[in-house]
């Protein structure tokens, strides 16, 4: 899929990539993104003031603000 992503701690990182596709666990669901916003809190990631990467990646994806629609639930626990 693809997004917005930055390099944490890196100023004027942002850039739109492939990353892959997420796959849910159990007790989350899966969600199609239909608009996304961005907000003073993505744009003082991208300025390189905070933010950290998951685990395992370099790249930390920008958009909290989001509206999607539920593609498929996970198992509840």
């Amino acid at each position: 899929m693809r997004a917005l992503v930055v390099t944490p701690r890196r100023p004027r990182s942002a850039r739109a990539t492939e990353v892959p596709d997420p796959r849910p666990s159990d007790g989350e669901v899966l969600v199609r993104g239909v608009r996304i916003g961005l907000c003073g809190t993505d744009h003082e990631i991208n300025e390189g003031y905070y933010g950290s990467a998951p685990p395992g990646s370099d790249a930390l994806v920008l958009g909290h603000e989001s509206l999607g629609r539920v593609v498929r639930g996970g198992a509840l626990p």
